[in-house]
């Protein structure tokens, strides 16, 4: 046998002997997913089939649905983005846009029928930029705080640089942002994006203090560190409870007090009495605040303290929003380029230009997303991220194990049970389902849990014990925020092996008049974290009308048309083909501007010269 044949054979047994363990493996996880489903997590499993095929129980959805919306006719508008870089010799070209597909639902017929719109001409639906960046100025683009990779090329520097998907992030946020504050009669009821709105704002979450753009200049005055503050402390809702006094930011609940009473004093006493707190549980809060003497005081009032601040915490957030739209509206409407740069200092200290990093568009981000879910509050908008593709473990790993452990609180009848290694992922997991139990039909979706689970687990403490924690102990997403839930719309039966869909993620935000009765059921208390208070359905016959009017609108919505997407909504996927035909256009656009180059003999390199003379 020759050596190439030996290497081929080589090749091929070890394949086959990577395969056959890995399918080895799957069957082992499979086999443990069916008898942990019949023992229990069947609890978990919400069937909907049978409520959205019964006229009685859809009378019953489409009376929540109106009372809810305030109209029978639902409009809605879904969004989506695509992004690249284009490298050339002396300069890069940065792309990004978010593209909304825009229709109605009309629960007056039987079955729901669904009309697409289309947008008036003077209304922008694609929110498009391209940023031409010169290498001499790359650094300004690249992560700030990448170590030192000592890269020599600059298609690696390329290729570590992520501000084009921060851009079309940003492109998203502001396109529903801008759907979402349009006129009363324009502004839809159902919001649809192509990832989720949790993740997205732990993603940005950020020191004030490492906001580079403070002291950014707009409207006769500059951003500073306390508007910041102000901004990263939103979003606000007191019907929810929202911002929590949990251990980690609990200084946020002290601004959103400030804010609820329009005013720059409170009184500790009085606001630690009304929470079932006392003034000293509040130490961190006001100590932080207090450090920041330009931000707030404190003072004895007849032997009462009272915290007092010289922020108009109100006008400080209107303040923030508007240079966020001012900023997103040269970027994405007037397609101005100039909106991305800004005087800062450099290392000398010597002011100059400099176009915005990544953290300046994470920053930019920050504050649309919460504008954002404040908007969709105060306008009855539901607000519905749905994610395709992830590889998280929250529901099976962080949820269920923080329920194991509160005892009566959550779900005792772990203890009693022997549960061997699961598939590894949720989605491989729920995607199981159909063959381990006949009867499930789609749609269905599993009980919806907090999202602040993405950073609460169970783990185990150096003494050997389980505990509750979060990331590096007391970091915890926000709480009562966003509802999430594994959901299937296709399910197939007329074959012996079932045909489905994937499982997607869905991403709902909590609104009072639904979710009002899931937010003290439970109470999580450590040293480290203070006390929590997630959102908790604790099985499928807990009633939740949250969960049941978006299930049903998304299965409308879900019309199975493309083969490529089924069990997928059709306006996210018509959506997605707005975003990338824009895209298309935009990169055959980008691709000629290396013509107005070709003038000057050493925009080529070494390489491009030798590969263009053919042998």
């Amino acid at each position: 046998m020759s050596t190439i044949s030996q290497i081929y054979t080589s090749y091929g047994e070890a394949l086959t002997f990577s395969r056959n363990k890995y399918s080895d493996l799957y069957h082992a996880r499979a086999r443990n997913a069916r008898d942990f489903y019949h023992a229990f997590f069947h609890k978990l499993v919400v069937p909907l089939a049978s409520r959205f095929t019964d006229p009685a129980a859809r009378r019953h959805i489409h009376r929540y649905i109106e009372r809810f919306f305030g109209t029978d006719r639902i409009d809605f508008v879904a969004v989506d983005g695509t992004s690249k870089k284009v490298p050339f010799q002396d300069f890069i070209v940065f792309f990004a846009c978010a593209y909304g597909a825009k229709g109605q639902v009309s629960l007056t017929n039987e079955p729901p029928t669904i009309h697409y719109q289309k947008w008036s001409l003077e209304k922008d639906v694609s929110m498009v930029t391209y940023i031409p960046v010169p290498f001499a100025e790359f650094a300004d683009v690249a992560d700030q705080d990448r170590r030192e990779t000592f890269l020599v090329s600059d298609s690696d520097r390329v290729d570590l640089s992520n501000i084009d998907t921060r851009i079309m992030e940003l492109a998203e946020i502001y396109l529903a942002y801008n759907v979402a504050t349009s006129s009363a009669l324009e502004s839809p009821r159902l919001i649809m994006i192509d990832r989720s709105p949790s993740s997205v704002l732990a993603d940005v979450a950020l020191q004030p203090e490492d906001v580079l753009l403070v002291d950014y200049p707009y409207d006769r005055r500059r951003l500073t560190v306390d508007d910041v503050r102000v901004a990263l402390a939103h979003p606000f809702n007191p019907s929810l409870g929202i911002p929590t006094l949990k251990k980690f930011r609990q200084y946020w609940a002290l601004i959103a007090e400030f804010h609820r009473q329009r005013t720059q004093a409170i009184n500790l006493a009085e606001f630690a009495s009304q929470r079932g707190k006392s003034v000293t549980d509040l130490d961190s809060a006001i100590t932080y605040l207090l450090d920041n003497k330009a931000f707030a005081r404190r003072e004895d009032r007849d032997g009462v303290p009272w915290l007092i601040i010289n922020v108009d915490v109100r006008a400080s957030w209107a303040y923030v929003v508007s240079l966020f739209e001012h900023i997103c509206y040269r970027l994405f409407i007037e397609k101005d380029q100039t909106a991305l740069l800004y005087e800062a200092p450099d290392e000398q200290g010597v002011p100059r230009l400099r176009w915005m990093s990544p953290d300046d568009i994470r920053f930019l981000i920050a504050v649309g997303i919460r504008a954002l879910i404040e908007e969709c509050w105060k306008r009855n908008i539901l607000l519905t991220g749905v994610i395709k593709d992830s590889a998280s473990r929250y529901l099976t790993r962080n949820y269920l194990g923080v329920m194991k452990l509160l005892g009566e609180q959550g779900y005792p009848e772990l203890n009693d049970l022997d549960v061997r290694s699961l598939p590894w992922t949720d989605r491989i997991f729920l995607e199981l389902l159909p063959v381990t139990n006949e009867d499930l039909m789609a749609p269905w979706a599993t009980v919806e849990f907090d999202s602040t689970y993405m950073t609460l687990h169970a783990e185990e403490t150096p003494e050997g014990r389980p505990a509750i924690a979060g990331v590096k102990q007391f970091i915890v997403a926000p709480e009562r925020l966003f509802a999430r839930s594994l959901a299937q719309f296709f399910l197939k039966r007329d074959k012996p092996s079932p045909l489905t869909g994937h499982v997607i993620f869905i991403d709902r935000l909590v609104f009072p008049d639904w979710d009002t009765d899931a937010l003290n059921r439970i109470a999580i208390e450590t040293p480290q974290l203070g006390c929590i208070q997630p959102l908790c359905y604790s099985g499928y016959d807990d009633m939740n009308i949250g969960q049941l009017v978006n299930m049903y609108l998304l299965n409308v919505l879900t019309r199975n048309h493309f083969p490529e997407v089924i069990g997928y909504p059709d306006p996210l996927h018509k959506a997605d083909w707005g975003a990338k035909s824009v895209g298309e256009r935009a990169g055959k656009m980008i691709a000629s501007s290396v013509y107005s180059f070709r003038a000057q003999p050493l925009s080529r390199t070494f390489r491009d010269i030798r590969d263009s003379f053919r042998r």
